[in-house]
């Protein structure tokens, strides 16, 4: 069954951001992971990773276009993108039901350069991983 709309809804600065990641790295895209906090012990934390080989991919990540349509603003929904052979931002299986519906953005600390996303609900509340 084809999903008639994206898992993920991405703001623009996220979707430009992804693209020029992926051009960047050579990359096939990038997923969207929660796993444990690497920095914090028993927290949890959504964390990015490069996909450089699409082999690695489960079969329940679910791939969403970084592509609007030619109106400039709509994405790309799943049925045109699914085979399209473009990068995209994968949600990795394990990450799908806490963002499913959400709004994902992202922005770059200053000091560190690091890229830290800001997950939304659908009530526009910042997503905490831990509740």
């Amino acid at each position: 069954m084809m999903p008639r709309k994206a898992a993920l809804n991405l703001t623009p600065k996220a979707r430009d951001i992804f693209r020029k990641l992926i051009s960047a790295t050579a990359s096939q895209g990038i997923i969207l992971k929660y796993e444990i906090s690497s920095q914090h012990a028993l927290r949890m934390a959504f964390k990015f990773d490069l996909v450089k080989d699409l082999s690695g991919l489960g079969f329940d990540d679910e791939g969403v276009s970084l592509e609007v349509l030619s109106d400039g603003i709509t994405p790309k929904p799943p049925s045109d993108s699914w085979n399209d052979n473009l990068p995209k931002l994968y949600i990795h299986h394990g990450a799908f039901m806490k963002v499913l519906g959400g709004t994902l953005d992202v922005s770059i600390d200053e000091k560190t350069g690091d890229l830290i996303p800001k997950l939304l609900d659908r009530e526009g509340h910042e997503m905490d991983p831990n509740a």
